[in-house]
């Protein structure tokens, strides 16, 4: 399905029926990373996955988190009757801080999972040193060494993490050593070839200015419960764990754990949406 908001095209994929429940994918922002976790909530919830611009429009430049905020309220009041609860990650989480900060009146609840802004962080300065290096790297068209530095920077484990309390919504947590995350389906690696074309347009568009954005963190505490920080179990000690923790430390916040990594949501679809059914519910 497409929207347009003024005269850009925003993609997203709808199902179900119940309470409004929006999804907001990190990355270059393909809905499609949804289907699966989406599968196990269309039974509770209305879901409509949302795609970014930079997936449905192709824009050139650098994306902001601001501008991608103002596209989910354009959806949000064009589909929904009352203020949806919001889940996102990564990207799609630092978009969501920035709708909360300036319209919380238009979200019920927003579930961010593993916001990678820098500046909460205590080496904040070194962080971002090693996101314009993956930049860089992409802008010299060596996107093999733009995706190890990235990997470099985003999951190699540092010490020091703020230590908020932790919770843990339902029973995903018993047994959890013994699983593994769900093999891809067709479909999703499908999905994931396609958006290698997206590749360096994150690398060098969508990267670093939203790892480097700003936090209204006196209008996030404004918001109060309406904002629930989330992190992945098997993220500890990385560089989007360590940003969770550091705002649910400034904003005096439990911090939530739920199953996978960064990439959770995609990953361990059947476990992580047990997990989000019941902190919703």
């Amino acid at each position: 399905m497409r929207i347009t908001l003024d005269g850009t095209p925003i993609d997203y994929h709808e199902r179900g029926d119940g309470p409004p429940l929006l999804l907001l994918p990190g990355g270059a922002g393909h809905a499609g990373v949804f289907d699966g976790l989406a599968a196990h909530l269309t039974d509770h919830y209305r879901v409509v996955a949302m795609s970014s611009r930079l997936v449905s429009a192709r824009p050139d430049g650098d994306q902001h988190p601001k501008v991608y905020a103002e596209d989910v309220l354009g959806l949000i009041e064009a589909l929904f009757d009352e203020p949806p609860a919001v889940f996102a990650f990564s990207a799609g989480a630092i978009t969501t801080l920035d709708l909360l900060a300036r319209h919380p009146e238009r979200v019920r609840l927003a579930v961010v999972h593993e916001p990678p802004v820098v500046s909460l962080l205590p080496d904040a300065d070194r962080h971002r040193a090693a996101l314009e290096a993956v930049r860089a790297a992409a802008r010299t068209g060596d996107l093999d060494e733009a995706a190890r530095l990235m990997t470099d920077a985003m999951t190699a484990p540092e010490p020091g993490a703020a230590t908020p309390e932790l919770r843990h919504p339902g029973d995903w947590l018993d047994g959890y050593a013994e699983t593994s995350p769900e093999p891809p389906t067709p479909e999703l690696l499908e999905l994931f070839a396609r958006l290698g074309e997206l590749q360096p347009l994150f690398l060098e568009h969508v990267l670093v200015p939203f790892t480097s954005a700003d936090v209204d963190v006196a209008a996030l505490a404004a918001a109060g419960p309406q904002l629930v920080p989330v992190a992945g179990i098997d993220s500890r000690g990385q560089l989007p764990y360590r940003a969770a923790a550091a705002l649910a430390s400034r904003l005096g916040l439990p911090l939530t754990e739920f199953p996978g990594g960064h990439l959770g949501p995609v990953e361990r679809p059947t476990q992580f949406a047990a997990a989000l059914r019941a902190l919703l519910g």
